[in-house]
């Protein structure tokens, strides 16, 4: 039970319970409790409704969750033409078509949107795209209609594909400027052998400069159907009038059928060591390990092991910040797509520090590998990942788009709510297991975001010591 006061030890460490429920008291975190683990019953209160099917007369498949918090809609349509859909040579192929769904062809229609605070915007990631629209309710019907029109027949003018591809030239650029989302890009590029999953989000100046207006409309035909779309709604309004809505304006959505073939996995490339080379006072420094195909039952341990690791005061990793003084910066990440998973321990640092912090980050993985976890500091790690899962999708927004994550990487939509339970039902030994599994020292990928300097394979763990003094 959470909060025993039971105090736990792992090679000299300090009660990683006692630590964060302190740090839940302060920021509030903890949840009113009955005393008891949390039954189906209670987890499935967690939301107001639970998330239901609607089957659209077009064939289209509509994930509904009502929410009446707010006369708010937020509808994202999800299209599985993700990265890991590009074919070899053609980055940036997903991210382009996504953004040539919200070229709003009308200038009075994009001012009248921006005046009733209607918001639209598209996210690509490994395994799906997802074009979003955020209204007021009563505005849905108007703003819907002009994204409708837009994605059943989108315009791709010449123009407006330079226009694109020119963005994504400069926008590629930019992303280095962020350290740890350069370290999670070249992760992805080494384990997927840069190509699907591991593709350029942007492109690079050789696709984009191959990529035509027939690759993208050929894209459009294969992912952009009545196969390849669903949606994803969370509203306060009538599921009925949901249901009326989509399939009055999204009526024309072509049949098709996407492309079936296995999905790629994650596989350890023959370096195990990957530099991105930055000119930067700073360093990024990740420890990265492959996950297998996901499951209901391994995103729990995957989300579990990403809080036990990285999430706030009390994680193995926070000691490195603190105590240390090794980090500025330190966390932990899991992505999952359809062929497997991966999760990255990482840290930010001054450049000076960097001999003494790479294998301190090692050691901290070995030291779990090695020593596993207690039941004291497994229900404090419940509680830590179940409050970070509530208030990552307390608003509507990042809700429907979690809902619509989960059925594209095939857990189902219901896993919203499954999630709980999933997340309370993992057994020490089962989570001991996982980290066996998951944190073999000797299959770890080390990256490294900064200046030059640190060559030769990733950092030894047993050097850690020789590194704190």
């Amino acid at each position: 039970m959470i909060g025993t006061g039971v105090a736990a030890k792992i090679s000299g460490r300090p009660s990683f319970g006692l630590a964060l429920l302190l740090f839940f008291a302060a920021a509030g975190f903890l949840l009113p409790s009955s005393g008891g683990s949390g039954s189906p019953a209670q987890e499935a209160a967690v939301w107001q409704s639970a998330p239901v099917k609607i089957a659209l007369s077009s064939g289209l498949e509509c994930l509904y969750q009502r929410d009446r918090t707010s006369p708010t809609t937020v509808i994202h349509i999800f299209t599985r033409g993700g990265k890991s859909a590009v074919p070899e040579g053609l980055d940036g192929l997903a991210y382009l078509a996504a953004r040539l769904t919200l070229e709003i062809p009308d200038s009075d229609k994009a001012r009248k949107l921006m005046t009733q605070a209607t918001q639209m915007r598209y996210t690509v990631l490994e395994d799906y795209a997802a074009i979003s629209i955020e209204c007021l309710s009563d505005r849905l019907e108007e703003a819907v209609g002009i994204l409708s029109g837009i994605i059943q027949s989108p315009l791709l003018s010449g123009l407006r594909i330079d226009h694109g591809k020119k963005t994504m030239a400069l926008l590629g650029p930019a992303r280095e400027d962020d350290a740890v989302e350069t370290g999670h890009d070249a992760a992805l590029k080494a384990l997927f052998g840069g190509r699907g999953c591991g593709g350029a989000l942007f492109g690079s100046e050789e696709s984009l400069k191959g990529l035509g207006k027939k690759d993208i409309s050929g894209f459009y035909d294969r992912y952009y159907n009545r196969d390849g779309l669903f949606f994803s709604v969370c509203s306060d309004l009538d599921p009925e009038k949901i249901r009326a809505l989509l399939e009055a304006s999204f009526d024309e959505i072509p049949p098709g059928e996407v492309p079936v073939g296995s999905p790629a996995a994650p596989a350890l490339p023959p370096n195990r060591r990957v530099s991105f080379e930055k000119d930067t006072k700073q360093t990024y420094i990740a420890r990265v390990h492959v996950l297998p195909a996901v499951s209901p039952a391994l995103y729990a341990r995957g989300t579990l092991l990403e809080a036990l690791l990285g999430k706030g005061p009390g994680s193995r990793l926070w000691d490195l910040r603190t105590r240390d003084h090794l980090a500025y910066n330190v966390n932990a990440r899991t992505t999952w797509t359809r062929g497997g998973g991966l999760i990255e321990a990482y840290l930010e640092t001054d450049k000076t520090k960097v001999e003494r912090a790479a294998p301190a980050l090692a050691a901290v993985l070995r030291n779990l590998y090695d020593n596993g976890i207690s039941e004291d500091e497994l229900a404090m790690t419940k509680a830590l990942a179940r409050s970070w899962f509530l208030r990552g999708n307390e608003a509507k927004g990042p809700r429907a788009m979690t809902m619509g994550a989960f059925e594209a990487l095939g857990l189902g939509a219901d896993f919203l709510s499954g999630i709980f339970d999933a997340l309370q039902g993992v057994t020490l030994e089962e989570m001991n297991a996982f980290i066996r599994s998951a944190l073999d020292p000797a299959l770890a990928v080390e990256v490294v975001v900064g200046p030059a300097g640190r060559d030769g394979p990733p950092a030894d763990p047993g050097k850690a010591r020789e590194s704190a003094s």
